[in-house]
């Protein structure tokens, strides 16, 4: 891969709003004081987090259609959903529930109520009665216990995966994972 594409590409990773993301992330990190039983419990919700971004991701194509497969068939925001859990696990791993409290309230009063807004407001525009219908039907973040009835029946995609870099997603929570996973080694081994 040439280094001035992927140098490009990271500085449009870069923008006014995920600044804040990378400090807070960077915070985390910098005061996390992870305790093994803890540890344990966030890593699992981590996990189940990640799981739900990657079984999303290869299943979503932005733009080309309303995508009702996959975890789709269950939630409309499966990706925030997935974010949402890997930042409540991460700070269990890191014993860090202010940073905790903090991310559950903007998730809850801020992020998800403007997303939600925005996307559905463009979604509806381009996609008319189709999306009306599933929006009607597919709760927004707390799953359905049943599938959408009038789900896709389209398989898990690679490409898909790919396309909406979540290997991106996947190797930064493995980071995140391994250095708190590293003070915890430290802080038992001192």
């Amino acid at each position: 891969m040439d280094s001035t594409l992927s140098w490009s590409a990271m500085k449009q990773k870069v923008t006014l709003k995920t600044v804040p993301v990378y400090a807070l992330a960077i915070a985390l990190v910098w005061l996390a004081r992870p305790v093994a039983r803890w540890f344990a419990v966030g890593l699992v919700v981590v996990l189940v987090g990640e799981a739900i971004r990657v079984w999303a991701a290869g299943h979503l194509y932005k733009n080309e259609r309303v995508v009702t497969s996959g975890p789709y068939a269950y939630v409309k925001n499966p990706l925030y959903l997935g974010t949402f859990l890997i930042m409540v696990g991460l700070c269990v791993m890191a014993s860090n529930y202010i940073l905790l409290a903090v991310g559950v309230v903007v998730f809850v009063a801020y992020y998800a109520p403007f997303k939600q807004r925005r996307e559905s407001d463009r979604l509806r525009e381009r996609f008319g009665e189709a999306w009306v219908r599933y929006d009607r039907k597919v709760p927004a973040y707390l799953p359905r216990v049943t599938p959408y009835p009038e789900r896709e029946d389209k398989p898990w995609q690679w490409a898909a995966f790919i396309r909406n870099d979540e290997h991106g997603t996947v190797l930064a929570v493995m980071l995140g994972i391994v250095v708190l996973a590293w003070k915890l080694w430290s802080a038992s081994a001192a």
